[in-house]
Order: C-alpha cells, then structure tokens, then sequence
C-alpha cells in the first residue's frame, strides 16, 4: 500500500504543477489580442468555449487534487482508491475501449480547439467539431463495454 500512497503523492504534485500551468495560461491568454475580423456573435461564442475549457480544467485538476489529498490522509480512502484502480473488470473496459489514446487525443484536441480560438475561427470550428466526434465515440465504447462486460 506505501507504493500506492506513493504514486499517489506523484499524481498530486502533478496535478498542483498542472493548476499552476493552467493559471498561468489563462492570465497569458487573456492579454492577448484578439482579430477584428470575426463576427462579434463567433467572437463571443469562441469566449465563451475559452471560459468554459479553462473553468473545467481548473474544476477537474481541483476535484483530482482534493481526491488524492483526502486518499494520502485516510487509511479507508486509500484501500478504496487502490481497490478501484486494480479492478480487473474495469481495466479490461479501459483495454478494450481504447482508453489512454482516447484520452490523449481528446485533450490534444480540446486543447488545440482553445488556442486556435485566438489565431483563426475555421480551424477553431473544425477542431471543435473533430474534438466533439472523439467524445462521441469514446462515450459510446464506453457505454457499450460496461453493458456488454
């Protein structure tokens, strides 16, 4: 169990360096300028996707950091976690569906989606697009997996 709390210390302080970072960018971000030559209704609503995005990844790095703060301290939370994260059941799913390059790609994606959002509004939509299709479809394995398994 003391290399699971191990690990654990790991992801956390990765995840602290990943809120820094995000911080970081999202002060960046805001000073920078952005083209007149948008339509004021897609310039709002490419904003608005940089809000949200940003508000997500802060929301979910926080919810992750609280999570392994809280298995660190407690006995019960870690033996739960440990136990969560060596079922075989959903490792099997995870195998099956495809999941850490699922996971890369998306980001890579929505990632890219937000910074185009600043340099041109057609590769912006196009990455939003491409980004939506690669959640659709890693939902859909994901679902499709759990009730078939």
């Amino acid at each position: 169990m003391e290399g699971f709390k191990k690990k654990l210390i790991h992801r956390l302080v990765l995840v602290l360096a990943g809120l820094l970072v995000a911080c970081f960018a999202i002060i960046i971000s805001n000073s920078y300028v952005k083209e007149a030559t948008v339509p004021e209704f897609l310039r709002e609503f490419i904003d608005g996707f940089q809000v949200g995005i940003a508000a997500c990844i802060l929301g979910a790095l926080l919810m992750f950091a609280m999570k392994y703060f809280i298995a660190i301290r407690s006995p019960e939370s870690l033996k739960k976690m440990y136990i969560s994260e060596t079922d075989e059941r959903r490792l099997f799913i995870k195998q099956k569906t495809g999941d850490i390059g699922l996971n890369i790609i998306s980001y890579g994606l929505i990632v890219g989606t937000a910074v185009t959002g600043n340099i041109d509004d057609t590769a912006f939509l196009a990455l939003l697009g491409a980004s939506l299709f690669v959640s659709l479809v890693r939902g859909t394995l994901k679902l499709y997996y759990r009730n078939k398994y």
